[in-house]
């Protein structure tokens, strides 16, 4: 079998080191990783006419909400013009590629507690620059799967995604790192921003798992949630984690970490994606497990290494 060239945009960050050893273990993908900015026109051609992509998995972006909100402007040439460029650039290309956009939750915004969970067909409400770049881009995406002959598009709307190699400025693994240090220098407080929220939390490898059946099975135009389907506070995690350094940890509200804008309930029905076959396999107390376990591994390695 001709093995399908595929070409992954952002495929060094966190998710794209879970997502080429994936594509790598089913065999029938031949790997291209883009090198270069997005937003260069010239250099996305180059490329795309080089490879002549059979699928397009687009991770590349500005997806650090804090970041976005401070430079909403390279935000939005990165998410939204990078994102035209590789779909134009397709278009001209005159080569059928389907392309996989990855979205995100953040789309939906505020919505009133009686929508829960969130389902595809919501009015996206987006309350930050991140959520509206991410919005922008999907209607393009969805304008080329209608009217380009060549291009087709599914688009993915994962919800909140943790696993072990996560950057620590997001939530679980900074959270790990501040008990773990905690822990090991006789400290009994870390700090903490808004507790309350709740968030729909999924094992990086499921969400991964998500793009796969959608390269493959999703339909063009169409919006899917990558979700657990389950509802966690913030709170209820951060407790888990104390739990399993064994100490006895209490939490500081930092006001710096507490998000203006904050949505305070979040999570997402992910029927729409089971019907592909999907199924999410990772509980939320193995996976959280999982992270603290290696980044105290890590953290001990450090000290032995001084």
């Amino acid at each position: 079998m001709k093995k399908k060239q595929t070409l992954v945009t952002g495929a060094s960050g966190f998710v794209g080191s879970y997502l080429l050893p994936a594509l790598n273990s089913h065999g029938n993908y031949e790997i291209h990783c883009f090198e270069g900015d997005i937003r260069d026109r010239d250099c996305v051609s180059d490329q795309l006419k080089k490879i002549q992509p059979d699928i397009l998995i687009h991770l590349a972006a500005q997806a650090f909400v804090p970041n976005a909100i401070a430079n909403p402007w390279e935000t939005e040439e990165i998410n939204v013009g990078g994102t035209l460029n590789l779909l134009e650039t397709l278009h001209r290309l005159q080569k059928p590629c389907k392309m996989l956009y990855i979205s995100s939750a953040d789309v939906y915004g505020k919505q009133i507690v009686d929508v829960l969970p969130l389902k595809e067909s919501l009015l996206p409400k987006p309350v930050n620059p991140y959520a509206g770049s991410k919005l922008a881009a999907e209607s393009y995406c969805r304008q080329y799967a209608e009217y380009s002959p060549y291009v087709s598009v599914v688009i993915a709307r994962p919800f909140n995604h943790i696993g072990v190699g996560q950057r620590k400025e997001f939530v679980i693994p900074n959270f790990c790192t501040q008990i773990i240090e905690a822990k090991h220098q006789g400290k009994k407080m870390i700090s903490v921003g808004d507790l309350e929220p709740t968030r729909d939390f999924s094992h990086v490898k499921d969400i991964v798992d998500g793009y796969l059946t959608l390269i493959e099975r999703g339909e063009s135009g169409e919006i899917y949630n990558i979700c657990s389907g389950e509802e966690h506070s913030v709170r209820s995690m951060v407790e888990e984690l104390v739990k399993y350094s064994g100490e006895s940890i209490q939490f500081s509200v930092d006001e710096s970490r507490v998000r203006v804008s904050e949505t305070s309930r979040v999570y997402g029905d992910n029927t729409k994606l089971k019907t592909l076959g999907w199924t999410n396999k990772h509980s939320i107390g193995e996976t959280l497990k999982e992270i603290y376990d290696h980044l105290e591994s890590e953290f001990l390695k450090s000290k032995q290494a001084v």
